[in-house]
C-alpha cells in the first residue's frame, strides 16, 4: 500500500469526514457499477451504496489496509444488495441463484476493481501519456496515434513502453487483493 493510501486509510479509521468522503468519491462510481448487477433500479442502487458506505463508517478502525478494505467494501455490498432484493422481494428481475453464485459475484467485484483501478493508474499519467494509452485502448495504430498528435512513431513507442511500464508497477498490488477477496 502506498503512503497516501496508507494516511487516508489511517484518517478514515480515527473518524476524519474529509477522508470518509473521498474514500466515498473514489469507490462510489464503480461501487455503484457492481450493485447495478443485481438490482436493476438506479435510485435503489444509490441508495444500497451509501447504506454500505454508512455502515463502513459505523465499523471504522477495523481495516487494517487498504486491500482489506476494498475487500470488505465489495463483499459488502454484494451482501447488502442480496438483502435489499430479498427485502423488497424483486422477483421477476432477479435469477434464483444469485445468492449460490459466489463466483459469479467475485468476477463481478474483481472485474469492477480492476477497472477503477486501471482508471486511476491512467489518470496518473503524464498527459501525452494518458492521451497515447488512451487512443491506444480505443484501437488505434502507433501509426494513427503520431499522426493524431503529431508526433513521430518512433515517440509513441517509447512513451507507451514508458507507460505501460508506470501501469504495471501501479497494479502490481491488484495481485493482493484477489488472495485477500478469495479468503472472505
Amino acid at each position: 500500500m502506498n503512503r497516501w493510501s496508507y494516511m487516508l486509510l489511517y484518517q478514515f479509521n480515527k473518524g476524519d469526514e474529509r477522508a470518509f468522503k473521498k474514500l466515498f468519491d473514489d469507490f462510489f462510481k464503480s461501487s455503484c457499477a457492481f450493485v447495478k448487477r443485481y438490482i436493476p433500479d438506479h435510485g435503489a442502487v444509490e441508495d444500497v451504496v451509501q447504506e454500505t458506505f454508512i455502515n463502513l463508517w459505523e465499523k471504522r478502525g477495523i481495516y487494517t489496509d487498504m486491500v482489506y478494505f476494498k475487500a470488505y467494501l465489495y463483499k459488502s455490498l454484494y451482501n447488502n444488495a442480496l438483502f435489499y432484493l430479498r427485502q423488497h422481494k424483486i422477483s421477476e428481475d432477479v435469477d434464483p441463484g444469485i445468492e449460490d453464485n459466489t463466483e459469479t459475484a467475485l468476477a463481478a467485484i474483481i472485474e469492477e476493481e480492476v477497472h477503477r483501478e486501471i482508471i486511476a493508474a491512467i489518470d496518473r499519467l503524464p498527459s501525452e501519456r494518458r492521451r497515447i494509452v488512451e487512443l491506444s485502448m480505443a484501437g488505434h495504430t502507433q501509426e494513427e496515434i503520431a499522426e493524431k498528435l503529431k508526433i513521430s512513431v518512433n515517440t509513441v513507442k517509447t512513451q507507451k513502453r514508458k507507460a505501460f511500464a508506470f501501469l504495471r508497477a501501479e497494479l502490481q498490488h491488484l495481485f493482493v487483493f484477489f488472495l485477500v477477496l478469495l479468503h472472505l
